[in-house]
């Protein structure tokens, strides 16, 4: 693992020591295929995203107890809209095989929308990764909440509205991580890898 200390060290003394940058991506009509055979359009997006994440060795770093540690697991968590119009988390561990993937999103999700209480997952470990959809909006900024003596190492990732361009979708991708561990460069790899692992599931759903 590449030594990051000297990042951590200088960021540390940032009140808000987080990189956040919006940018667009194009890739193929993984929705459409995904429609077609009955999936969530938005189970195939977290799915690549939570594989993009861990293809990219930044996105697997975590501070814990002050030391760099690197996730060998992944737990993703996102909202969905739960009982009496107030949000609610399903976070679940992923799985590289979708269709395991599939059946935890949609298990969780359910469950998180009857819950009568807030769900939250103890993140001793730090093995999450944060991820909202604005269906509704093609942002092009976006701020998430950071809490107060929190290590910011956990990175939130934000998608917005799909918008047909030809045979292709275009969409608002909004990544914020510690910049003691992420840079600018590592942003625009992550990028261009989602589009990578997007446009590999469109061809995957429309070949099957």
């Amino acid at each position: 693992m590449f030594n990051r200390q000297d990042h951590l060290d200088f960021f540390a003394a940032y009140d808000l020591p987080v990189v956040n940058i919006t940018t667009e991506c194009r890739c193929r009509d993984f929705a459409a295929t995904a429609k077609a055979k009955k999936v969530p359009p938005f189970a195939v997006m977290l799915h690549a995203i939570a594989r993009t994440s861990l293809a990219l060795g930044p996105f697997r770093r975590r501070i814990l107890d002050g030391r760099l540690r690197q996730v060998e697991r992944l737990r993703v968590s996102y909202p969905v809209d739960g009982m009496n119009g107030n949000l609610n988390y399903s976070t679940f561990l992923f799985d590289d095989d979708f269709s395991a993937f599939l059946k935890r999103y949609l298990a969780d999700g359910a469950e998180a929308r009857q819950a009568q209480h807030l769900r939250l997952s103890p993140m001793e470990d730090r093995d999450h990764l944060f991820v909202t959809c604005l269906p509704w909006l093609h942002f092009t900024s976006i701020q998430h909440p950071i809490a107060r003596l929190a290590d910011c190492s956990i990175p939130n990732i934000a998608v917005g509205r799909f918008q047909k361009t030809g045979d292709s979708l275009v969409f608002p991708l909004a990544v914020q991580a510690h910049h003691g561990l992420v840079d600018g460069l590592h942003i625009q790899q992550f990028a261009s890898k989602l589009e990578e692992m997007l446009n590999e599931a469109a061809e995957i759903n429309r070949n099957e």
